[in-house]
């Protein structure tokens, strides 16, 4: 017992952080249901059909809609979707580190050398891990029932609790795969990073299978193709038991494959170990020039990474690119949206690739800074920060460095994905201002400064609970411009997001907002070099 409680409360910094993000989405979402669609059934007709045409092109980000007009339809469509795959993500990062954080520390080879077998250990920190899951997904179930209640339409509380054991059941799917490939690589960083791909690869097979990809049988290698078979919130809903199992399933099985890796591995190793190259001793440096070049040294080891990133991104922004015709003629239908576009000043096609591909953009450059982040909080726990500065470097070098490589890194990769959905808007006949449109990427890095700033602060202040406080303020910053202008919230909450002090420069720059996101960057790596200069390493 001593052992799960200890498996529970290691994870409880991403079960508070999970539970506040999931509930403030499912309260604040309940309550701005009634100011969207209305109070009479007339007005939520109307909204239904508008949303549904709209909801129908963006099935590659959230699940199809259904009974938009009723809250618990809303909710299903607007709220659990992109709340799942960020609980799969947190089961990813949870997994990698009970499966690699634990070694890396000592902490398995501390508990093994007490006795505890290896297959007790693992399936320990599994069960710890569905217990901080099912706390959590409590916690955002109550908050979106209490925005329901607010608003005098409670959903059913069973209906209620059957969406919580979908959302459970994708996150311990999450959690398995973190936990699998952790047995294949000898990191945390390397097994964290897969983990979370494997994770967003899934959930773009099943957004192919929402958007009409006929993939057969394959779409049921997804947990999300599982979770959207069940839709409980909805009038008359649906459960669909058959795949709720599979996704419990699935967890059991790939908890027992990585039990039966970890068995047959060294601690410290990975399950196939590459054969030892046999090569002549030399006295001489690398031959590779820019590993003796500041910062792009720091780049050039993690090229295949950076690369990666741009590719995957460069390809996103094709296929949105390719979408902006359908997506914004049926938009435009809707005369709601038709009248806050024209509130924008957004009319042209290119107004709508900046809106469209710049907010994505800008989303996925904050998930590369705190990636990155995350790899900074490993250096400190794996001992690569201790061997840097017993080499010589400085600890100020150190964070100017990490600085300044992230943003090379930013850079490099927003304009391949930039310029990459330049050629596809000509491609499709659309006629994008070249100067503006390198000015928005360009200002892009602004964001990517303002996070990195503050996620080393972070970082060196608490290493461990870094990455999850820099993801809920990532989140926050997400939501808050998503929900001030329904709440009519005043300024000073909306310049709170660092996505709204970007705003939107393929319509007009806003030099304030800019300024002060270069100022946060500014304060923050200034207070990053103090909390470097004052904390022990690996403390």
């Amino acid at each position: 017992m001593r052992l799960l409680g200890l498996s529970v409360r290691s994870h409880r910094t991403g079960l508070i952080a999970l539970a506040l993000i999931g509930a403030l989405s499912g309260l604040v979402n309940g309550i701005g249901f009634v100011e969207v669609a209305g109070h009479s059934h007339a007005e939520r007709q109307a909204f239904a059909q508008q949303m549904e045409i709209l909801g129908r092109q963006l099935t590659y980000l959230l699940p199809a809609p259904v009974q938009l007009d009723t809250i618990g339809g809303y909710l299903t469509w607007r709220a659990f979707g992109s709340v799942a795959m960020l609980y799969a993500i947190w089961g990813a990062l949870a997994g990698s580190g009970a499966a690699r954080g634990d070694e890396e520390r000592g902490l398995t080879e501390a508990w093994l050398s007490a006795g505890v077998s290896r297959v007790r250990w693992l399936i320990t920190r599994s069960g710890g891990f569905g217990i901080a899951a099912l706390l959590s997904v409590v916690a955002t179930c109550v908050g979106t029932e209490l925005g329901t209640l607010i608003v005098g339409e409670p959903v059913s509380i069973v209906a209620m609790a059957l969406e919580g054991v979908l959302i459970v059941g994708v996150t311990l799917v999450g959690f398995a795969v973190g936990a699998a490939v952790g047995q294949l690589v000898i990191s945390r960083r390397s097994a964290a990073t897969i983990g979370t791909a494997v994770v967003l690869a899934l959930y773009v097979l099943n957004s192919a299978s929402r958007a009409g990809a006929d993939l057969g049988a394959l779409s049921w290698a997804s947990p999300f193709y599982l979770f959207d078979r069940s839709a409980p919130l909805l009038d008359g809903g649906t459960f669909d038991a058959p795949a709720t199992i599979g996704l419990y399933a699935i967890w059991a099985v790939l908890i027992a494959l990585a039990t039966a890796a970890f068995v047959r591995r060294d601690v410290g190793g990975a399950l196939v170990s590459r054969g030892v190259e046999r090569a002549r001793a030399t006295f001489r440096p690398s031959a590779d020039p820019l590993l003796r070049i500041p910062v792009l040294a720091t780049i050039d080891q993690q090229r295949w990474w950076v690369i990666g990133w741009a590719a995957g991104l460069a390809a996103l922004g094709y296929f949105l690119t390719s979408l902006v015709r359908t997506m914004i003629d049926t938009m435009v239908s809707i005369p709601s949206l038709r009248v806050y576009f024209e509130r924008l000043g957004i009319a042209a096609y290119s107004d709508f690739i900046g809106v469209i591909w710049f907010s994505t953009a800008l989303l996925l450059l904050s998930a590369l800074v705190i990636v990155q982040a995350n790899g900074w909080a490993a250096d400190d726990a794996e001992g690569r920060l201790e061997m840097v500065l017993a080499a010589g470097a400085s600890r100020t070098r150190i964070v100017l460095e990490r600085i300044a490589a992230i943003l090379v890194e930013a850079a490099i990769v927003i304009f391949i994905a930039s310029g990459t959905v330049y050629l596809a808007a000509g491609i499709a006949g659309i006629d994008v201002p070249a100067d503006r449109f390198v000015v928005a990427t360009a200002l892009t890095l602004a964001v990517a400064f303002a996070i990195a700033g503050l996620g080393h602060v972070l970082v060196g202040w608490r290493p461990r609970v870094a990455v999850v406080l820099l993801g809920a303020a990532t989140v926050a910053s997400y939501f808050i411009q998503q929900f001030a202008p329904l709440f009519g919230w005043p300024d000073w909450i909306r310049h709170l997001s660092f996505f709204d002090l970007y705003g939107t420069p393929m319509t007009k720059v806003d030099p304030g907002g800019i300024a002060a996101l270069v100022a946060i960057g500014i304060i923050g790596t200034s207070a990053a070099l103090a909390t470097m200069r004052r904390r022990d390493v690996g403390v």
